[in-house]
């Protein structure tokens, strides 16, 4: 199998696991039993550990597209949009790291903890809690945007340099930006509905992508057989 379809079939499973990650994405507010909040805490866990591991299977077929898109840039002064794109990317995966581990791990923590205290002490521990989802938001804001840059990134260097679809490379270049914008101007406020708007619309993006790194020759291999 080549690095492209590897790539590919990375794209499609960490794409299938961002979506199966919103779909089972928990909810809570309001007052809440110890049972309530214990199946919370752990439908948390599962939910985001698989959000982890999806973003790594994203990002081993991100090192294919890279690779991809860099053997299309002309061979004297490369652009490196492609090498950019990925760093930021990279970037991106440690805001979600933070992100997944404060909503997924410390905020039921935090919940547990409260649930076993006297009522008295709510107050405290809800102001405890909000001040980490804070933590959450901020993150997730960082991994958004970043991640964002990065799909627009590799389009720009897909419509130079060739690599994607033209059309693939349109939607990375126009719906990303229009994420960051709405992100920057407050419309798009990154709660579980908010979220599930970003991964579903990087998640088409990196779908298309899949699909033609599995369809398509690798570009290296025919340049290799080319200068044979």
């Amino acid at each position: 199998m080549t690095d492209d379809r590897k790539s590919g079939l990375a794209f499609l499973a960490g794409s299938l696991g961002g979506m199966v990650t919103m779909a089972i994405h928990p909810t809570g507010g309001g007052a809440m039993t110890p049972d309530q909040i214990e199946r919370l805490g752990t439908m948390s866990a599962i939910a985001h550990s698989l959000a982890m591991v999806s973003f790594l299977v994203l990002f081993l077929g991100a090192i294919g597209l890279t690779r991809r898109l860099a053997a299309h840039e002309a061979p004297v002064e490369p652009d490196r949009l492609a090498l950019a794109a990925l760093v930021v990317y990279a970037f991106a995966a440690v805001a979600l790291l933070f992100a997944t581990s404060v909503s997924g791990f410390i905020v039921p923590a935090i919940m547990r903890h409260m649930a076993r205290d006297v009522a008295a002490n709510g107050p405290q521990w809800r102001i405890a809690i909000e001040s980490t989802f804070q933590f959450n938001q901020a993150f997730a804001r960082i991994y958004s945007v970043a991640a964002s840059i990065a799909v627009v990134l590799w389009s720009a260097s897909a419509l130079r340099n060739g690599g994607l679809n033209r059309a693939i490379a349109s939607y990375g270049c126009i719906v990303p930006v229009a994420l960051i914008v709405l992100i920057g101007v407050g419309h798009l406020r990154l709660n579980v509905h908010g979220m599930a708007i970003v991964v579903a619309a990087h998640a088409l993006w990196f779908v298309l992508a899949g699909i033609q790194l599995l369809r398509d020759k690798p570009v290296i291999a025919l340049r290799d057989r080319a200068a044979e």
